[in-house]
């Protein structure tokens, strides 16, 4: 069985916390790659825009992260995590609706901010009601389940959008609402201290602050080097790789269903085999791993201009294969890192920090992207998103010194 070396190790509540993670990630998969084709052809609003939106999103999700972290700790994450549910799925829902320009900005902004209430607490609430000794295992098979709602998101909106049909999107928007419902009711479901505000035992701080945090070195390493990691990865590839390979490539737009369907399937049929890898390395080992895995993925990127058509798409689809197993890397050691190097009292603020990583990323990935592609620099870009894989690993040398010393 392929999922049966995890689940065994799933107590009911990390189950249930990890079936609905997938569940609402199919709803994230219907509409992740689809906002801009909405807004555009459904709604009439200019590409322009929709880019200018994303990137404020983006930076709506950075402002945010500190007070929800920070509100995690306060008041507990499960309370937290039912306000954002709440408020995601009424913000999905409103997408369906928007036909003014602040209406979508609106939409946007209550969507970035409810999911830096969701995200922290959820790896709060896992972290917790998992072993420190499975932890590695049960976050590698969350992100595992949570390719799999994507991908299955993707193949229901491929059968629900009709090109030119409103009422289609509109339907993909809803089921993106209705998602995050049922998460709601499966955290209302959920049981224990675990869930709720920690309670320092005698010899714990009272309180904590983000200045505790920052005075944590290998943390503040492992974040930064993140945030460094995940532009030249996630951040680049989700901008550049569809406008790279439809523009520069001239590749169908069809290509890019399979492009990163190669990605998702790859995580969903071997972070088993990955897990198993991992289980002989140390985490800092996997760590400095990523930069060089994710570098090699840009390698067949770098190569498709100079092969034929249809070998360039397949050139493509091997850098997402390549791409997939650093994310299957980084998937169960950098969320697992910071939470054992996070106290306990401050853990909402620590996993605040580390989604900056994907904010932070999301907004420096497309600017650097959109300047070198706009500049028809697509080479260069090429060679700096190679070479940029590389600057965390000094960062993550250095967290190891400090994190093994202390």
């Amino acid at each position: 069985m392929l999922f049966k070396e995890f689940t065994v190790l799933l107590n009911p509540q990390s189950r249930k916390l990890v079936i609905g993670m997938c569940l609402n990630a199919i709803g994230g998969g219907m509409t992740l790659s689809l906002l801009l084709v909405y807004l555009h052809d459904m709604r009439g609003f200019t590409n322009t825009f929709g880019g200018l939106l994303l990137s404020y999103g983006a930076i709506v999700s950075i402002v945010a992260s500190t007070p929800m972290g920070a509100l995690v700790d306060r008041i507990g994450p499960k309370k937290v995590m039912i306000a954002g549910l709440i408020c995601n799925s009424a913000a999905a829902f409103s997408l369906s609706l928007v036909e003014t320009h602040f209406h979508a900005i609106l939409a946007l902004t209550f969507i970035n901010i409810s999911a830096q209430a969701v995200w922290p607490s959820q790896s709060v609430i896992l972290t917790r009601v998992t072993p420190e000794v499975d932890r590695p295992k049960i976050f590698g098979f969350n992100f595992m389940l949570l390719n799999l709602g994507l991908g299955m998101g993707g193949l229901l909106s491929s059968l629900i959008i009709q090109k030119g049909d409103l009422l289609s999107f509109q339907i993909m928007y809803w089921v993106d609402a209705a998602t995050f419902l049922i998460y709601l009711l499966i955290v209302f479901s959920l049981r224990g201290e675990h869930v709720n505000k920690y309670i320092p035992k005698e010899h714990e701080p009272k309180q904590g602050s983000y200045r505790d945090l920052m005075q944590i070195k290998p943390l503040m390493y492992l974040g930064f080097a993140g945030i460094i990691l995940f532009t030249f990865g996630y951040g680049t590839i989700q901008a550049g790789i569809p406008v790279f390979a439809t523009q520069f490539l001239e590749l169908s737009p069809k290509w890019l269903g399979i492009i990163f369907g190669v990605n998702t399937i790859s995580i969903v049929l071997f972070q088993p085999l990955v897990m198993r890898i991992l289980e002989k390395y140390s985490k800092y080992t996997a760590l400095i791993s990523i930069g060089i895995i994710w570098a090699l993925s840009w390698v067949f990127v770098g190569v498709s201009p100079y092969l034929p058509v249809l070998a360039s798409g397949i050139a493509l689809c091997m850098s997402q294969l390549v791409f997939a197993f650093g994310e299957m890397v980084q998937a169960p050691t950098i969320p697992v890192l910071a939470n054992e190097l996070s106290p306990e009292h401050i853990r909402g603020r620590t996993n605040a920090l580390m989604s900056l990583q994907w904010s932070v990323s999301g907004v420096l990935g497309p600017a650097i992207t959109g300047l070198m592609l706009g500049a028809d620099l697509a080479t260069a870009w090429v060679v700096v998103m190679f070479l940029g894989c590389f600057l965390s690993i000094p960062l993550f040398l250095a967290m190891k010194r400090l994190a093994l010393k202390g």
